[in-house]
Order: structure tokens, then sequence, then C-alpha cells
């Protein structure tokens, strides 16, 4: 099993500061602008179920977030 690099737990500011290429991924699936303003407070689950993200759909995101940051 690999290890998530990136988990729903992870604050956004924290994630976009370690993988700043994550703003890309994240800005294409709607979960957040940094560009345009929108605040970036909170984990990266909470930012997502404001935008009403399943469970799965959490899931999903997160491990193709990882695999995004790899390459």
């Amino acid at each position: 099993m690999t290890k998530k690099l990136i988990t729903k737990e992870m604050w956004v500011e924290e994630i976009l500061e370690k993988y700043p290429t994550a703003q890309e991924f994240l800005s294409k699936k709607n979960i957040v602008c940094v560009m345009c303003g929108e605040p970036v407070w909170g984990s990266l689950e909470e930012l997502m179920r404001d935008k009403d993200f399943s469970d799965k759909e959490i899931e999903t995101i997160i491990k193709e977030l990882n695999k995004f940051i790899k390459e």
C-alpha cells in the first residue's frame, strides 16, 4: 500500500504550501480557487463538504490528487 501524501483531514493551507501544484488540480475540480480570493480555511474534507461532495467523491478526488502531485 502506498502512503497517502494528502489526506482529507489536512488543512487546505498546508496542502497548498507543501504541494503548490495541488491548486491547479483543485481548481479544475471546482474545489478551491486561491487566485479568485475564495477563502481556503479549514480541512480539505470541510471544504469539499461545503461544496456538497459525497463521501465517495471525496475519497476518489483525494486519490486522484495524490496521483496528480506524484507526477
